[in-house]
């Protein structure tokens, strides 16, 4: 309490009279800096990932797909590599009767994906694996 400053008496933001933040004039909103959670650009797989969110969301990714040990060995892989992947195996799930060899070469993809990549697996339970 002895080192407190009370609310009327903080530093304002000069735009838009909020708190400011330390050492600067403005608020988090004003300052500037671009804003500390998007450190990644929208460019590195963050649409493709908010794609899958929502798709989760909504209840729209087969379960049968999910269980598949291509999707579970993407797990470990950086988000920028792995969402559209993803991503390319849940378009192209629909579509492996009526063109198969679509299918093969985007399972072929992901596994390559997931091999360059060793150990990144996470272990599942033992049950897990026999879905």
């Amino acid at each position: 309490m002895r080192y407190q400053i009370l609310a009327p008496d903080q530093r304002k933001c000069r735009r838009c009279r909020k708190f400011a933040l330390r050492g600067e004039d403005r608020c988090r909103r004003h300052v500037g800096r671009g804003a500390p959670w998007r450190l990644l650009s929208p460019a590195q797989g963050r649409g493709e990932s908010r794609m899958l969110a929502r798709l989760e969301r909504v209840g729209l990714l087969p379960l049968e797909l999910l269980v598949l040990p291509v999707w579970r060995n993407l797990q470990g892989i950086r988000t920028s590599e792995r969402a559209p992947q993803r991503l390319a195996l849940v378009l192209a799930w629909d579509k492996r009767y009526k063109a198969p060899l679509h299918w093969a070469q985007v399972q072929r993809q992901a596994m390559d994906l997931a091999l360059k990549y060793p150990g990144s697996r996470q272990p599942t339970a033992y049950w897990y694996e026999n879905l």
